[in-house]
C-alpha cells in the first residue's frame, strides 16, 4: 500500500517537525507523483535521505552532523500508511548515534522503497553478481557520507542481462527516454574485470567513457521498469547531467509510471514540475530554510490546485504556467508578478533605459491578464514565499483593493499610467499612454522620477 505522509524532525536541518503529504497512485498518468522543489541548501536531498534511512532492514546509526542540536540531537522519521498504521524511526531513549525502529500496525516486511540518491556514480569496472530488485533494496545502506557511489547497482545490470525478456522489458522503458537507442552490453577485461560496453554506429565506449547523464538513465530506468503497482520509488535529481530535451522524456515517463506506483522526485528542474499530473492527484512540495535556519515545507491546498485547470486551460495564455514560470519555484525569494508579457519586456527595458537595478526576479511572462493574480498569487503563497511584489497598471483598481486584502504581506503596487509603453487606436480602442514609447526607445520624462521612487520601494521590500 502506498504511503500517505512523511514526517521528519531532528535531521539534519530539521529543527522542528514537519510534514510531507504524499500522492498516492489512482490509475491516472501523474496521479502518484510528487514533486519536491526549492533553492540550494534547502533540504530537499535531505528528505530523500530521510526515505533512505527509514527503508533500512535494520535500524541505522545517525552521526553527530547528522543530528539537529536545536532539535536536542534527537531524530525522528515517520511514515503513514493511514493515521492508524506506520513505522517510527528514532533515536534511542538514552540518546547518541543509535536508533530503534517503533512499529504501529504496520507489515514490516511490505516496507520496500527504493531511494536513488544524488549523484548516481557507481564504479565503471565490476565483479559479477545477480541482483534481484527485492536483494538491491534490502542491500542499499544509507551511505556514510554524500556522495558516495551507487551500492551495487552493478548487480543490477547482470540481472537485467540474465535472459532476453528481462533486456527487452528494460530497453523498451529506456528507449522511451534515449531515441536511439544506444546498444549495450556487459563485457570482460583480460584482468578479470566487467564493465558496460556501448556501441554507438561503431565506435565503442565502456562505461568509464560514457557520460554521467547516459548511466544516470540507466539508473533511474531500472528504478522504474521492474517496478510493480504500488511499489514507492523515490529519486533524487533525476536530471543529472541530461539535456532537456532528454529530461522533459524521462519526465513524460516518470509520470506515466506515477499512473500505478508511488513516485516522489526531488528536483532542480522545471521539467519535472508536472502541473497536470496535480490536477488528478500528484502533489507539490516547496522546501526553504527559515530565518531561523530550519528546514521548512510547503505545498499546495487543494482549493489551489482546483483553480489550476483555469489557468492551464488558458489558450491564449499558455505562458502563465510554462517553463519560465517554473523557474520561480528555485528562487529563495523576491519573486515580481506583472499582468502580461509586454510588462515583463517593458518593464525591464525601462529599468535598462534609466540606468537602475531590480532585486528581484520576474515571474515567467506575467499572469497573463489582472484577474489571473490572485491565481498566482495563492501558489506563491501557499509554496511559503514571504517576499512577492505585484506591479499593476493605473485601469485596476479594484484589483489592487482585493490583492492588498488578500494578501496583507505582499507588497502590491500601482503605475500611473494604463499600460506600461503607449498603445496606438486600434479600430474602437483608444490610444493608451504609458511609462515608455510604442517602441521601447524612451521612457517619458515625466514619469522617470515615479519609476525610479517604484524600483527604491520594491528594493527597500526586498531586503533581507
Amino acid at each position: 500500500m502506498p504511503y500517505s505522509k512523511l514526517e521528519i524532525s531532528g535531521y539534519r536541518g530539521f529543527g522542528k517537525l514537519q510534514t510531507l503529504n504524499l500522492a498516492k497512485p489512482n490509475g491516472r498518468v501523474g496521479g502518484g507523483l510528487t514533486v519536491i522543489v526549492g533553492p540550494n541548501n534547502s533540504g530537499k536531498s535531505t528528505i530523500v535521505e530521510a526515505f533512505k534511512a527509514i527503508a533500512q532492514n535494520e535500524s541505522p546509526s545517525f552521526t553527530e552532523g547528522r543530528r539537529n542540536k536545536k532539535a536536542g540531537e534527537k531524530v525522528s522519521i515517520k511514515i503513514y500508511e493511514n493515521d492508524n498504521k506506520y513505522i517510527f524511526l528514532e533515536t534511542i531513549p538514552s540518546g547518541g548515534s543509535e536508533t530503534q525502529f517503533v512499529v504501529k500496525d504496520f507489515d514490516n516486511s511490505r516496507k520496500k522503497i527504493l531511494t536513488l540518491q544524488s549523484p548516481r556514480t557507481f564504479n565503471p569496472y565490476f565483479m559479477k553478481g545477480l541482483y534481484s530488485r527485492e536483494t538491491y533494496i534490502n542491500n542499499s545502506q544509507l551511505p556514510p557520507v554524500r556522495g558516495s557511489q551507487l551500492q551495487n547497482f552493478e548487480y543490477r545490470l547482470f540481472n537485467i542481462q540474465k535472459d532476453a525478456d528481462q533486456l527487452r522489458k528494460f530497453n523498451d522503458v529506456l528507449g522511451q527516454v534515449l531515441n536511439p537507442l544506444p546498444d549495450w552490453l556487459i563485457d570482460r577485461s583480460d584482468n578479470g574485470q566487467y564493465y558496460i560496453k556501448f556501441n554507438f554506429n561503431g565506435l565503442y565506449h565502456n562505461s568509464d567513457g560514457a557520460g554521467e547523464g547516459l548511466l544516470s538513465v540507466f539508473t533511474v530506468v531500472d528504478a522504474l521498469y521492474d517496478s510493480e503497482d504500488g511499489d514507492t520509488i523515490v529519486i533524487d535529481e533525476p536530471e543529472l547531467s541530461l539535456h532537456p530535451s532528454l529530461q522533459r522524456r524521462l519526465s513524460n515517463l516518470i509520470a506515466e509510471f506515477a499512473e500505478t506506483r508511488q513516485i516522489i522526485v526531488s528536483t532542480h528542474s522545471p521539467y519535472f514540475i508536472n502541473w497536470q499530473s496535480l490536477l488528478v492527484g500528484g502533489k507539490i512540495a516547496r522546501t526553504i530554510k527559515d530565518r531561523e535556519g530550519d528546514i521548512c515545507i510547503f505545498q499546495l491546498r487543494e482549493e489551489t490546485i482546483r483553480e489550476l485547470s483555469g489557468l492551464l486551460d488558458n489558450l491564449n495564455n499558455p505562458h502563465i504556467l510554462g517553463l519560465d514560470a517554473k523557474e520561480v519555484f528555485f528562487l529563495d525569494e523576491n519573486i515580481i508578478l506583472v499582468e502580461g508579457q509586454e510588462d515583463v519586456v517593458f518593464f525591464k527595458r525601462i529599468i535598462e533605459l534609466l540606468g537602475l537595478h531590480l532585486h528581484g526576479t520576474f515571474y515567467g511572462w506575467g499572469a497573463g491578464g489582472a484577474t489571473n493574480i490572485d491565481k498566482i498569487l495563492k501558489i506563491i503563497q501557499d509554496l511559503g514565499f514571504e517576499k512577492c511584489t505585484v506591479i499593476l497598471d493605473n485601469n485596476v483598481a479594484e484589483t489592487l483593493l482585493e490583492l492588498r486584502s488578500s494578501f496583507p504581506k505582499y507588497n502590491i503596487l500601482q503605475i500611473p499610467t494604463d499600460d506600461v509603453r503607449d498603445k496606438k487606436e486600434v479600430k474602437a480602442k483608444a490610444a493608451v499612454e504609458g511609462l515608455i514609447d510604442y517602441g521601447g526607445r524612451a521612457v517619458k520624462t515625466k514619469h522617470e522620477e515615479v519609476i525610479q521612487k517604484l524600483i527604491e520601494q520594491i528594493n527597500g521590500y526586498f531586503q533581507p
